[in-house]
């Protein structure tokens, strides 16, 4: 079973500046034409490149500020006065206003080599996500929250900025892309930056688990001690086979370091369900025995007979209303009885429960076989598309109750916990969380800095790796580097976002990843591959 993508507008947060009217202006010169940078970026948007040898990045550290009126720039919206009327003239001033699938282009001129900050001002009555793309290669979003009040009479302008960008000396195309809802976009700054901070990197080694085994408290130092350092090779496969990761082998002539699969078969019952999910117990054991890293992410088939993970198939607010997960956590059978006759817990919170003891039968396999596994349960919480995600606190709430069942009640000892979202309002806490992860599903080579330090400066949480468990294209290991983004591993979905099945031979597509970008990676010095590991300490 593949992995499920989640839209991209749900992933990437973006930071609110301050007032539209501090911007400064240190330039009095207009962009050259945007005729051409319309053109160019018009079919833009793979940023999938044919050759991926390591280039210089020369950093040439400049002042820089300059703003850019969005009516002075190319797109296919419409632009108004502040009246409302249909702006005539650009001289007079206005904003543009973008719908689902339209887009603003403007041309920034920069002086020298180096990382920028884009900052845009931006207004929305019902909320909007703006996809930001330079040149050919997506870099980022921004998340515009309801800024339209009648108190301000429309005047609610808020900054939004994606920093940690590199751009070379010259002609660089920015372009918004709406990706949903409305916005006006009264005008685009850009404004010198740096590189991420290192600082970033300086993470501790401990499990939140306490009862982690001594291999699993093993992996976790080792991942920790290489961070910022190396990237490791990562492949989600489809449960019960190792498809995509023979494909990356036949092109590469190497194993990925982590082999990624799915548990959501562990709560099936029909027998297909229970014999792919033993296959791929034996590959994981085989995988470990051979020297891999072994991950598992967990989409949670509803509690119900529904057995889905749409939104709207179960109600987890209702059914862990007033709960104390540490205390509903530990409950033996004859004690969830006696709640649910005294109504302290409810049908579907036992249920709940019941899935947590199937999906420990099939997790305690590898931890009898002492199998450290990357654990990435309910993810994407905050997309809007899953009903473990309905709200924050309910969440937070499941989360905690699946970490206290599986790791106290159940005793599991293999398990490094792995919370992927990008909304820390569904943040569980430092005492359950490893380690974070994220997913893109862009056809682009981005290294997505502005995202890793986003996420790693969030206050909301102690400094955690990083990691891309999800991705449609592999990011570029030379954009990373350059950027000092090194993601702690970049793991490509599973099924057509690796294989092409034409013709009756399973090989590579290049529909998202180049093929030279797959030998890039595996044999990049950067990057760690399965063969690598035991050199370093795994």
């Amino acid at each position: 079973m593949r992995r499920f993508a989640k839209i991209t507008a749900a992933l990437l947060a973006a930071a609110i500046l301050c007032g539209c009217e501090k911007i400064p202006d240190k330039s009095d010169s207009e962009p050259e034409s945007l005729e051409s940078a319309n053109s160019q970026t018009e079919s833009a948007g793979s940023g999938l490149k044919d050759s991926y040898a390591p280039g210089e990045h020369t950093v040439v550290a400049q002042s820089f500020t300059k703003k850019y009126e969005a009516e002075k720039g190319a797109f296919n919206g419409r632009a108004y006065d502040e009246s409302g009327k249909e702006l005539q003239n650009p001289d007079k001033g206005g904003y543009v206003r973008l719908q689902k699938n339209q887009y603003l282009t403007q041309v920034a001129m920069v002086t020298s080599s180096q990382f920028y900050r884009v900052v845009v001002s931006v207004r929305s009555e019902s909320g909007a996500a703006l996809k930001l793309q330079l040149g050919d290669n997506v870099e980022g979003a921004y998340t515009v929250s309801k800024t339209v009040s009648e108190e301000s009479g429309g005047n609610d302008y808020k900054l939004y900025a994606v920093d940690h960008l590199y751009m070379s000396a010259g002609m660089n195309s920015i372009k918004f892309i709406c990706e949903n809802g409305e916005a006006d976009i009264d005008c685009v700054v850009v404004e010198n930056s740096e590189a991420v901070d290192e600082a970033n990197y300086k993470v501790g080694s401990a499990c939140a688990a306490k009862n982690a085994s001594s291999r699993a408290t093993q992996l976790m130092m080792t991942l920790s001690e290489y961070y910022g350092k190396l990237s490791f090779t990562a492949q989600n496969v489809s449960c019960g086979s190792n498809a995509e990761i023979d494909a990356v082998y036949g092109e590469t002539k190497r194993y990925p370091a982590i082999r990624v699969s799915e548990l959501s078969l562990a709560l099936k019952d029909d027998e297909h369900s229970k014999e792919v999910m033993k296959n791929d117990l034996d590959l994981a054991k085989a995988w470990d025995k051979d020297g891999g890293i072994c991950a598992y992410t967990w989409h949670w088939y509803s509690p119900n007979a529904l057995r889905g993970t749409e939104l709207k198939l179960f109600d987890a607010e209702s059914a862990l209303e007033k709960s104390d997960p540490e205390e509903m956590g530990m409950l033996d059978d004859e004690s969830m009885e006696l709640q649910l006759e005294n109504g302290f817990i409810t049908q579907d919170g036992a249920a709940i429960l019941k899935d947590l003891d199937t999906l420990a039968e099939t997790l305690k396999t590898l931890d009898d076989a002492d199998i450290p596994i990357l654990f990435e349960p309910i993810p994407d919480g905050d997309a809007g598309l899953f009903w473990w995600g309905k709200s924050a606190e309910s969440y937070k709430t499941l989360w905690r109750l699946t970490f206290v069942r599986l790791t106290q009640y159940h005793g599991l000892k293999n398990l490094i916990w792995v919370w992927n979202n990008s909304d820390f309002d569904y943040y569980p806490g430092d005492d359950q969380v490893d380690i974070i992860g994220q997913s893109f599903y862009e056809k682009t080579n981005s290294s997505f800095a502005g995202q890793f330090a986003a996420i790693a400066e969030n206050n909301a949480s102690g400094r955690k790796m990083l990691a891309v468990t999800a991705c449609a294209s592999l990011p570029s290991v030379d954009f990373m580097w350059r950027d000092n983004a090194m993601w702690l591993w970049t793991a490509p979905d599973c099924g057509e976002y690796v294989l092409d099945n034409e013709g009756g031979e399973v090989k590579l597509t290049e529909k998202y990843t180049k093929r030279a970008a797959f030998r890039n990676v595996y044999n990049n010095e950067k990057c760690v591959t399965r063969d690598e590991l035991s050199a370093l300490g795994y």
